[in-house]
């Protein structure tokens, strides 16, 4: 490839990349891309097409308008909030009287205390029996059988 060869890809590039505007092209590569403009019809159709390019982009521009203080607020309620202490409590104490109210743990609640009162009271009354004869005699009297 001979360096006319070189300039003029160059040049292509240069201009498919940055468009038309001699301004925005850099600044070591501005003027021998000016060089081969002049020695080119085909890069000064290209100028030209990329011209057009550029007023379209220009004329279709929009530019963005942010609200700081909306957008502020936006991303504060998306970023989860560290609880304090005493806010843990409170939710944990919440959903405990939650679940107090509701009726299910009644008759839970019963049950149980039936189950421990029959305990405290049969561990207190308990009398071991030494002589097991009348215990015998009764349980074969009710099978039907002599001993």
């Amino acid at each position: 490839m001979n360096p006319n060869e070189k300039s003029h890809k160059r040049a292509l590039n240069i201009i498919a990349a940055y468009g038309a505007e001699h301004s925005a092209w850099p600044e070591e590569e501005r003027g021998a891309t000016l060089n081969a403009l002049q020695s080119s019809d085909q890069l000064t159709e290209m100028l030209s097409e990329a011209a057009s390019l550029d007023s379209l982009l220009q004329r279709s521009a929009r530019v963005a308008t942010l609200d700081g203080a909306y957008l502020a607020q936006q991303i504060a309620h998306r970023v989860p909030q560290q609880l304090t202490l005493s806010q843990r409590l409170s939710r944990r104490l919440e959903v405990v009287a939650e679940s107090l109210s509701s009726d299910a743990w009644k008759p839970a609640l019963a049950a149980s205390l039936t189950l421990s009162a029959g305990l405290a009271v049969g561990s207190t009354t308990y009398e071991p029996v030494e002589d097991w004869s009348q215990a015998e005699h009764y349980s074969f009297t009710v099978v039907g059988e002599e001993y």
